[in-house]
């Protein structure tokens, strides 16, 4: 019979209290590869066949999941695809100075692990964070079929034999603390009885139409693909739930995350959905938001949303109708996108009460008497204008139930302007979008990009994750996406340069395994360019120690670029800033 369900979960938690640094977690991944490969292909060094095999082996638990490849030493799930190529080999078979190397004779995989490789990657790891012995059993023999009534002592001396170790070695790598559970029970492991906590964790790829609405936010530039007219960004399935609730149940939303998650791009899918199927979000048939799309600015004051008195064509001072009171009148959602590039407290501060559902005076149509303006709230469904009359001498802007109001904000912006004070934090309701985690970042890149190398992914992932360790730097996708589109089209323009063709950069094949390496060394020059093209202006605003600390992530962590091309990188951020 198989591992328990108790056994799995307990191991998993286990693993997931580690969160080791990337170069850690590789090395811990290297040594349990080869070693698996020796003892498991008749003591053979590894190859780049081999280590194909042994990646999905050791750490491929869910094969028949999107996201089946578990990276236990630095919790993630990623896809399973080429996952041996992308990791393992390619940290280990190239020249480099990374952590993982160190375990193997003369820095290169294909000689094998040094004789004391235990000992070194024990030194490596911190003393009160190692895996206790049995979570590694339940990693390498989940799908051995136990006998009736064996126990951990049984796993562990399984676990010995399947990797050729002795134990002062598994000594070495691990800690002897029990994980809590029993190895065999009633109940088997699956992936249904993985806690929801510890399972990859469900998202949705998104598309919105490229040419609905112009987005201002450049970190969305150049994410559509040659063959599509969509564009695409992938969110947690919750956050995909609650917008789509929150449009049916409140009239003011504002999404809130770092740059670049695709907030204004959730925003436009969300348009489309309801303007697709009105009534599944509890609006009318037919129900079009016709969305006024405003980006505000530094240079905004309550005139530009609200309205003002404005010169006439005679010069008298009348009162002019600004964005909101236009889209109000018109019956279109007002959407605005990077609301916090302007000063919203003053801005909408005559806004608070109506905000709170209640009909407020925001003016007079004239200078000097004239009739007042009032915005409120309908009964109704649409929204409707009301002019003067001779009982009420009142112009109303009522906003109807189906209307809504909805933002995006980026907390994290180096270049933003102003924040959102509580008052009028309080009159949103606020949609978390963090960025994805690097797995179902991945998962993303490989669906929009199906020709990019496993190279090419790997290193496009390896900076997405490194501007994760840090709050303060935190991107989301849609910039990497866009860095990846600059690769791709700077090998179709090599490749048109080099007398094969014009060819479509979303149909190039990026393959660096040539000998000379010319082609690999191109791609660390197109990551270094895309990366200051998408990324520049953020890195501009970081201070020099999260700049400095960045880069020793990017280059001794994660092995995204070369320590030339970011001294590179710093040359243009100096320019930038």
């Amino acid at each position: 019979m198989r591992l328990s369900a108790e056994a799995m979960n307990a191991a998993l938690a286990d693993f997931h209290g580690l969160e080791y640094q990337t170069q850690w977690a590789a090395a811990y991944e290297a040594f349990l590869t080869a070693r698996w490969i020796k003892a498991h292909e008749h003591n053979s060094l590894p190859t780049f066949s081999s280590v194909g095999r042994a990646v999905p082996a050791i750490f491929g638990i869910l094969p028949e999941h999107p996201l089946g490849r578990l990276a236990p030493f630095k919790y993630d799930w990623r896809t399973l695809r080429d996952t041996g190529r992308k990791t393992v080999w390619n940290n280990n078979s190239r020249a480099g100075t990374r952590m993982s190397q160190t375990l193997f004779v003369d820095g290169d995989l294909r000689r094998g692990l040094r004789e004391d490789a235990a000992t070194l990657l024990g030194a490596m790891l911190p003393a009160q964070a190692r895996p206790s012995r049995q979570s590694l059993a339940v990693l390498i023999l989940r799908d051995h079929q136990f006998d009736v009534g064996a126990d951990w002592p049984d796993a562990e001396a399984l676990l010995l034999v399947s990797l050729g170790l002795d134990d002062s070695a598994l000594t070495a790598i691990t800690s002897d603390s029990p994980i809590g559970a029993p190895l065999l029970t009633q109940t088997e492991w699956s992936f249904e009885t993985i806690d929801e906590a510890l399972r990859p964790e469900e998202a949705v790829v998104v598309q919105a139409p490229a040419t609905s609405v112009p987005s201002p936010d450049t970190s969305q530039m150049n994410l559509a693909s040659a063959e599509s007219d969509t564009l695409s960004v992938i969110v947690d399935s919750r956050v995909e739930r609650m917008l789509r609730l929150a449009l049916t149940s409140y009239s003011s939303v504002l999404l809130v995350g770092p740059p670049g998650t695709g907030k204004g791009m959730l925003l436009r899918w969300a348009l489309a959905e309801v303007e697709a199927d009105p009534e599944r979000y509890g609006f009318d048939r037919g129900r079009v938001p016709n969305a006024m799309w405003r980006t505000p600015d530094e240079s905004w004051t309550s005139f530009e949303l609200i309205g003002g008195l404005a010169p006439d064509e005679g010069g008298a001072l009348k009162w002019s109708p600004g964005a909101l009171l236009d889209a109000i009148s018109e019956n279109r959602w007002l959407i605005l996108d990077e609301a916090n590039r302007g000063d919203m407290d003053k801005i909408m501060g005559p806004l608070l009460t109506w905000l709170s559902k209640q009909e407020v005076e925001i003016g007079r149509s004239h200078a000097h008497g004239g009739h007042p303006i009032h915005i409120g709230w309908s009964s109704d469904r649409n929204s409707i204008r009301t002019s003067p009359t001779e009982t009420a001498n009142v112009a109303r802007y009522l906003a109807g139930r189906d209307w809504r109001l909805l933002g995006t904000y980026n907390p994290q912006d180096a270049q933003r302007v102003f924040r959102f004070g509580q008052a009028l934090s309080r009159r949103f309701v606020t949609i978390p979008v963090p960025a994805v985690k690097p797995g179902q970042f991945s998962q993303l890149l490989e669906r929009t990009y199906p020709h990019f190398s496993a190279d090419a992914v790997a290193a496009v992932v390896s900076l997405y994750t490194a501007h994760l360790a840090e709050e303060a730097t935190v991107l989301g996708p849609a910039l990497f996406l866009g860095i990846a589109r600059y690769v791709l089209a700077g090998f179709a323009t090599a490749d048109y340069s080099e007398g094969s063709g014009p060819v479509s950069p979303s149909a190039v094949d990026v393959d660096l395994e040539d000998p000379a390496g010319d082609r690999s060394e191109l791609l660390g020059d197109l990551l270094a360019e895309a990366y200051i093209l998408g990324a520049g202006r953020y890195l501009a605003g970081y201070d020099d120690r999260l700049f400095e600390a960045l880069g020793e992530i990017i280059v001794n962590d994660e092995g995204a670029l070369s320590r030339g091309q970011w001294i590179w990188v710093k040359a243009q951020r100096d320019v930038l800033s």
